[in-house]
């Protein structure tokens, strides 16, 4: 099987699987066959990554016109390269863990795969898109699934936060594709290849056109202001689509920024990059001081998000210096956030809702003394919690430590404030670790059983990617390095 039929297929298997799992499957064969999906998804991710990662980083390419109407010409054009391999693999280990996240639904469960491995199949298809029309596309395949995921299965007022949901990201998709449609107008083309080849003549300001794609973007990150409808989607969303839309959606904005926003208007991201920062270091505070606030756990993960992703802000900030090991440093550093993030608040969620299922609460009051009945949870949540607020020897620490060293030689009284988000996350870590784990014992949990051999699973996957990343981040940065370099050139 070449390259580029496993390109495709990471994208369009998990549709497939849902769609066919959906008309044709019932109850435990279709338990089944969606394990089974994920798991080929995992191995096929991993394949493609070790490919490009150990194989002289050759980039492997799906090239089909897709629309040619008179001279607009929209291309299936997916590609992997150093900057969105790190994503694919970590979109393969959340696609496995969110299926194993999902083994307590019991309604319209067809329905419900459905919509998860369409979600799914829009999440990798943004990662892998060099066509602005395309990026699009799958950018907006995700919401709609996410939308029925949250108003159907969730918890909560779930009608309420599903569409507060769509209409933040709704507006960002608004002022994305005017934003590509002035580039297209500027350029001629949609294509991203071609974009970092040619001079583009823009018709309007390009500062103007990389402030709405950035906005765009911004509120899918989330950033400080724009992060209204986060913590509400992430506390009434099932645990499955938490754990997609912290570790995997949230990184799309990201992501975006990077690919096309630092890319093609480099020069905007340089003149902008004090006020991008300053939002970073908004974010990081803003978010750390409100989850010190929250008693319930998924609330308290939710806005711990808000501060980490104002981390990659602060990376990015760095692409100001005319110092290219600079540059490369926070930008970098800004990436692997995007991936460490991903893999942290994925186990999180992944824990939080095992306890809840169990529990039947998220209320940190409510909960006490865990460590005497979920020894291996109990276990799995410090490791993670420690990770969370930057331990080294996880990946959370190196993420982190490559922000700093690039903000700081560019903005060094910015990026020291941001370092203070740092002592407030081992706040409100150890203040949860402490009543959640080692609080009072709650007797009414005596009878309850810890996570069972198959729900061990993900929690085993992720600890060893958080630990791996931490003592061997070469991994991960040397893949990265190889897409950044062609960003910064």
């Amino acid at each position: 099987m070449s390259n580029s039929i496993i390109l495709l297929s990471i994208v369009f298997i998990p549709a497939i699987g849902g769609i066919l799992g959906a008309i044709f499957l019932k109850d435990k064969l279709l338990e089944k066959f969606v394990y089974l999906i994920s798991y080929i998804q995992l191995i096929l991710c991993t394949y493609i990554y070790i490919q490009f990662a150990f194989f002289g980083y050759e980039q492997i390419s799906v090239l089909y016109e897709w629309i040619n109407i008179g001279k607009v010409n929209v291309d299936f054009y997916i590609k992997l390269d150093g900057l969105n391999a790190p994503l694919i693999l970590l979109a393969g280990i959340l696609t496995t863990v969110a299926v194993h996240a999902s083994n307590h639904i019991r309604e319209r469960i067809n329905e419900y795969y459905f919509w998860l491995f369409l979600l799914i199949t829009g999440v990798f298809g943004v990662f892998l898109s060099f066509d602005l029309i395309l990026f699009f596309f799958f950018f907006e395949l995700e919401i709609i699934p996410m939308f029925f995921l949250i108003s159907i299965w969730g918890t909560g007022r779930k009608e309420y936060s599903a569409m507060k949901f769509l209409l933040f990201t709704l507006s960002g998709s608004a002022l994305m594709i005017i934003g590509f449609l002035c580039i297209y107008f500027s350029s001629g083309t949609f294509n991203l290849d071609e974009l970092n080849r040619i001079q583009i003549n823009w018709i309007i300001p390009s500062t103007f056109v990389f402030i709405l794609i950035f906005i765009g973007f911004s509120i899918k990150l989330p950033m400080w202001p724009f992060h209204g409808w986060l913590p509400d989607a992430h506390t009434d969303a099932p645990t499955a689509a938490s754990v997609l839309l912290a570790g995997l959606l949230l990184k799309m904005g990201g992501y975006g920024i990077i690919r096309i926003c630092y890319s093609l208007m480099s020069s905007d991201a340089q003149n902008l990059s004090l006020i991008i920062s300053v939002f970073g270091v908004i974010s990081v505070i803003y978010g750390a001081l409100m989850t010190l606030r929250q008693t319930d756990l998924k609330r308290l993960v939710a806005f711990s998000s808000v501060s980490h992703m104002g981390y990659i802000l602060i990376g990015l900030s760095a692409f100001s210096s005319s110092d290219l090991i600079t540059q490369k440093l926070g930008l970098s550093g800004a990436s692997l956030q995007m991936v460490s993030h991903g893999l942290i608040t994925g186990l999180l969620f992944y824990l939080v809702g095992g306890i809840y299922e169990k529990c039947k609460t998220r209320e940190v009051y409510e909960l006490g003394g865990l460590s005497s009945h979920f020894k291996f949870t109990s276990v799995a949540l410090a490791i993670s919690g420690m990770a969370s607020l930057g331990l080294p020897g996880t990946s959370g620490f190196i993420a982190e430590i490559m922000v700093f060293m690039g903000g700081f030689a560019e903005y060094n009284i910015l990026t020291s404030i941001s370092v203070f988000g740092v002592v407030l996350a081992a706040g409100y870590i150890l203040w949860m670790l402490q009543r959640v784990i080692f609080g009072t014992s709650n007797n009414d949990y005596s009878k309850l059983s810890d996570l069972n051999i198959v729900e061990k699973i993900p929690v085993l996957i992720l600890l060893f990617s958080i630990l791996f990343i931490g003592i061997y981040p070469r991994f991960i940065t040397d893949v990265l390095n190889i897409g950044i370099n062609g960003i910064i050139n």
